[in-house]
C-alpha cells in the first residue's frame, strides 16, 4: 500500500493500483507496473539489452576508479551511470551479440577539468612492469604539480585490471607499475590525475597497447 508524505499531491512510496511510487537520490518517481502479456522483444531490443549488459560487465570491475574519475557527475546521475552512457555511445564496436567489442582507444576512465598528462609514454624494458613517464609543464602559479597520478592497465586476455590510485604527484614525471603474471600479454594502458584535495580530476589519457615482457 502506498503512503503519502505531504498531502494528496505530495510524493508517495509504494504501490497504488497499477502505479508505483519510489525515490532515488532524493528525486521522486512514478511509474506503472509492467504489462507483460504476450510481449516478445524484437531482435533490435534484444541487441540493445545485450549491448548494455556487455558494457556494464566491462565497467563493473572498474567501478572504484569510475567513482573517482566521474565524481563530478553527482547531480541526479551516478558516476557508473555516466560512464555507462558514454561507453555505450562511444566505445563499443559491432552491431549484435556476435561481434560486440570494446574500442580501447575510446575508453574514458575519467572526465574533468584538470590538465591532462603532457607527452605520456610507457616503456617496457623490464619483465612484469610498465615504466610510465610524462612531462610536468604545470603553470608555476598553479598547484597542478601536486596532482596525484592514477594508472590503469587492462589485460583483455586474462580479463584482469591492474591499477594504482594516488601513485605519485605530477611533478615526479615517472612511475613504475608492477604487473605480475602478465608476461607475454597485451595490456591497454591509461592514466589520469586527481587534485591533491581529491575534488578535481583530469580527462583520462589512453597511452597505448603494449606487450609485457
Amino acid at each position: 500500500m502506498g503512503k503519502y508524505k505531504k498531502g494528496i499531491l505530495g510524493p508517495f512510496r509504494g504501490k497504488v493500483g497499477t502505479t508505483v511510487g519510489s525515490s532515488w537520490n532524493g528525486i521522486f518517481y512514478l511509474k506503472s507496473l509492467p504489462d507483460f502479456g504476450d510481449y516478445v522483444p524484437s531482435t533490435a531490443q534484444l541487441n540493445v539489452q545485450a549491448k548494455m549488459a556487455f558494457v556494464t560487465g566491462f565497467l563493473k570491475p572498474l567501478k572504484p576508479l569510475l567513482n573517482i574519475g566521474y565524481k563530478l557527475f553527482n547531480k541526479g546521475i551516478t558516476p557508473m551511470n555516466k560512464a555507462t552512457s558514454y561507453h555505450l555511445k562511444n566505445a563499443v564496436t559491432g552491431s549484435s551479440t556476435l561481434n560486440y567489442a570494446i574500442d580501447y582507444t575510446k575508453v574514458m576512465i575519467s572526465e574533468g577539468n584538470l590538465p591532462v598528462a603532457d607527452d605520456p609514454e610507457v616503456n617496457v624494458t623490464v619483465a612484469n612492469q610498465l615504466n610510465f613517464s610524462w612531462v610536468d609543464d604545470s603553470d608555476p602559479e598553479s598547484t597542478n604539480d601536486t596532482d596525484m597520478l592514477t594508472v590503469l592497465a587492462i589485460n583483455p586476455t586474462k580479463g584482469n585490471y591492474t591499477k594504482k590510485v594516488n601513485a605519485v604527484p605530477r611533478s615526479a614525471q615517472a612511475y613504475v607499475l608492477p604487473v605480475p603474471g602478465y608476461s607475454g600479454d597485451e595490456v591497454q594502458v591509461y592514466l589520469f590525475f586527481v587534485s591533491a584535495d581529491g575534488k578535481q580530476v583530469s580527462d583520462s589519457v589512453y597511452v597505448g597497447e603494449f606487450i609485457v615482457l
